[in-house]
């Protein structure tokens, strides 16, 4: 008779005689005992290994497949689902013709395994929103200008500049402004001047340095250019600071102004051309 709960005690009968088939079937019924036990009491103390090691032992020796059965019990008992799911599972492959009680016992524990391994699994990701994507904004363009006409049309001289009576205030600022920057155009010219006499007086007292004599050079050039543009410049502003105080009655002539750059050899200066 098939037994369906976990090592359900089995009832053995001994038989008193002194034959040797009779001892030795007596010897196996309390070896199959001990195992039994031993392995129930695996399973109840947490040791599944051993456990599930003795009944796979036993259903090795008595092709019993109520220890299949056991196994799925053994496991079920510790909380590993999945492994007494597949247990149960072969224990019905194994007896298919389970009376209709068993296999509702069976099927029973096969449903409290797959509940809780549902339980146990991680919830369902839900898919995240893909926001649409934002419309391009319409572009805009600026309107087109309208065809240029001999009314707005302004003509413009690139070299001279027209002084008009209510600019008198900003030309005494530019020559303020040019005054100012020739007189440090002449200071930075004296400063090279007087380090080009300090690297002569070096030279004329010791060898011959080639390159203090660049310097030296160096600097000459330097001052007579920042003596030039001070010069120039000093020019300019005080024209142009007299310029700008001129009365507002000379309005119908007005005066005009063109400043022009001169480069030579050794010099620099600014050439100032007026009419007033």
């Amino acid at each position: 008779m098939r037994t369906t709960s976990l090592l359900a005690p089995f009832a053995f009968l001994v038989a008193m005689s002194g034959s040797p088939q009779a001892a030795g079937a007596t010897g196996k019924s309390a070896t199959k005992a001990a195992g039994e036990k031993a392995a129930k009491k695996a399973c109840i103390v947490g040791d599944v290994r051993k456990g599930i090691d003795l009944l796979g032992d036993l259903f090795v020796e008595t092709n019993d497949p109520t220890y299949i059965y056991n196994q799925g019990r053994c496991f079920e008992q510790n909380h590993r689902w999945e492994e007494a799911l597949d247990r149960f599972q072969e224990y019905l492959r194994k007896v298919p013709d389970l009376p209709t009680g068993e296999k509702a016992n069976v099927d029973g524990h096969i449903a409290d395994c797959e509940a809780k391994m549902g339980k146990l699994a991680p919830p369902p990701v839900s898919p995240i929103a893909t926001p649409a994507p934002a419309q391009p904004p319409t572009p805009t363009f600026p309107p087109t200008p309208p065809p240029p006409t001999t009314d707005n049309l302004v003509a413009i001289s690139p070299v001279t500049a027209t002084a008009e009576p209510r600019s008198s205030s900003r030309l005494r600022t530019a020559g303020v402004v040019t005054v100012a920057g020739g007189a440090l155009a002449l200071v930075g010219g004296l400063v090279c001047n007087l380090r080009a006499n300090t690297l002569a007086t070096d030279l004329s007292g010791s060898t011959y340095d080639r390159s203090k004599a660049s310097q030296r050079d160096t600097y000459v050039t330097l001052g007579w250019v920042g003596y030039g543009v001070g010069a120039a410049a000093l020019v300019t502003g005080a024209t142009l600071y007299i310029l700008g105080g001129r009365s507002t009655a000379g309005a119908e002539s007005p005066t005009s102004v063109s400043l022009a750059p001169v480069l030579l050899p050794g010099l620099a200066s600014l050439s100032l051309r007026g009419a007033y």
